[in-house]
């Protein structure tokens, strides 16, 4: 004789144990994607703050570069003599330089490859992630190398840019550019004239100098919109973080 009570009381149970274990692996699920989740922003909040500092830094380089620029300049229309022909060189050679400022995207370009960008649940900040790293275009102008570079370097011995190159300039860890001051070499002071009338006097070269220095603007403009982008994103990617129980 079955014991139907017994039965219902077995379904029951199995039943439940079935709901239960449902239940507790959708919550470890839910918790580990929200683990994951959290990581996700912590690494995109230090993405931004690296983010930050290299468009900062290549801002304040081309900055340094512009008014190179500037000064080379107001020496070939007349409006500033040169006091020593070794400052005309070092402006000119110095106003060549170049280089934009590459963001860091590994952790969005990881999350877009394994599907974990859904695991930001806010739509409108994914959206705002994906027209952050969409702005592909600016390095047409941030990593322009100008015909200039190659004129004002074929014209100056390589004896003074070397020296230039080790006493005038720069470069931390391969990417932070700065342009120093620097005291003159021992070279022939009449040598030094010599080459710093033919750079002012040379019009086509000007003419060059020109184009690059108003390229510069441009690229200070890029540079400054990157920071404004990066300081948003930054700012709600610690909102985000704040909201699910991360630190500041």
């Amino acid at each position: 004789e079955q014991n139907w009570c017994a039965v219902a009381i077995e379904l029951c149970v199995v039943a439940a144990g079935v709901v239960i274990g449902f239940g507790v692996t959708g919550w470890a699920e839910r918790q580990a994607n929200q683990t994951r989740g959290d990581l996700y922003l912590e690494r995109l909040v230090a993405d931004m703050g690296e983010n930050r500092r290299r468009f900062t830094d290549a801002r304040d380089f081309r900055m340094q570069v512009r008014e190179k620029g500037v000064e080379a300049l107001t020496y070939a229309n007349g409006s500033r003599q040169p006091s020593e022909p070794w400052r005309v060189a070092v402006a000119y050679f110095n106003a060549s330089q170049a280089g934009g400022a590459e963001g860091v995207d590994a952790t969005y370009r990881e999350m877009v490859a394994t599907g974990d960008l859904r695991l930001l649940t806010d739509l409108n900040l994914r959206g705002r992630l994906s027209a952050y790293y969409s702005n592909s275009g600016f390095a047409r102008v941030t990593d322009e190398l100008p015909g200039y570079r190659e004129d004002v370097r074929a014209i100056i011995p390589l004896t003074i840019q070397s020296y230039i190159w080790e006493n005038c300039y720069e470069s931390v860890s391969g990417r932070i550019q700065r342009l120093r001051d620097c005291d003159a070499p021992a070279i022939v002071e009449a040598e030094l004239a010599s080459l710093a009338l033919r750079l002012i006097q040379d019009e086509s070269l000007n003419g060059r100098l020109r184009y690059w220095v108003s390229t510069q603007s441009a690229a200070i403009s890029i540079h400054e919109h990157q920071i404004t982008m990066t300081n948003d994103m930054l700012e709600r990617l610690q909102q985000a973080r704040g909201a699910n129980g991360g630190g500041q």
